[in-house]
């Protein structure tokens, strides 16, 4: 009753991760888009005192 199976997930075709791709950490890409559209916002928005506050 008290038996215990115990088996590995690992298996023999595990394959070891190529590092030669760039690796970044979340909260940088998330820092990078948010400037990147902000830049893109100011870049597109033309100001029109006609306009501006309607």
């Amino acid at each position: 009753m008290n038996e215990t199976n115990t088996e590995s997930i690992v298996t023999k075709d595990v394959q070891v991760v190529n590092n030669s791709q760039p690796n970044y950490p979340t909260w940088g890409l998330l820092i990078f888009l948010i400037g990147f559209f902000v830049v893109l916002k100011m870049f597109i928005y033309i100001k029109d005192p006609k306009r501006d506050g309607k």
